[in-house]
């Protein structure tokens, strides 16, 4: 189960997809640090009120129920419809992923200071562990199981160690 935070930063950075322009569920997923199918999820339930179709598969395309609606907002934004019917050209139209990237980091540190406390310096490693992981604040961490964490590829005993502190000075835990 995602925490509010992490559908948060998702959220936020479909919020940021310029007019015009496209974005796989892979390219959100890897600014945010999930993968596509989480990406995927959380726009199916949570994506009201959003410019969701700027979001589409690797291809571009979009299943054909969110095509038909998604048709009129791309003719509004110049996105034309490929000649197969199944979506747009991502190549094309794809949102320009660096400066999505930027624009997201100082959006979300303004999430991050309303809604979490961020995690604690440990070693690069286990850092680029965390970010991977889409751990990015002590709550989402207390989200996952101790062991869990342990076996990701980069963590070790020591930065384990500091998280422990973090969070139980935090007045936090791990899950179960």
């Amino acid at each position: 189960m995602a925490s509010e935070l992490t559908i948060e930063r998702v959220l936020t950075l479909v919020e940021l997809v310029p007019r015009g322009r496209v974005v796989s569920y892979g390219d959100l997923g890897a600014i945010v640090g999930i993968g596509p199918r989480q990406v995927g999820s959380f726009m199916a339930n949570h994506s009201e009120g959003l410019t969701w179709w700027r979001v589409t598969n690797a291809a571009g395309d979009l299943p054909r129920d969110l095509l038909d609606r998604a048709r009129p907002h791309w003719a509004d934004e110049g996105i034309l419809v490929k000649r197969n019917g199944r979506g747009c050209r991502i190549a094309d139209y794809r949102a320009d992923l660096d400066a999505l990237a930027t624009a997201y980091r100082v959006r979300i540190a303004d999430t991050l200071a309303r809604m979490g406390t961020e995690t604690p310096h440990t070693s690069n490693p286990a850092a680029s562990a965390l970010a991977a992981a889409g751990i990015a604040t002590l709550e989402e961490l207390g989200e996952w199981r101790r062991a869990d964490v342990l076996a990701l590829h980069g963590m070790g005993p020591k930065a384990l160690g500091v998280l422990d502190v973090a969070l139980r000075e935090a007045g936090l835990d791990w899950k179960g």
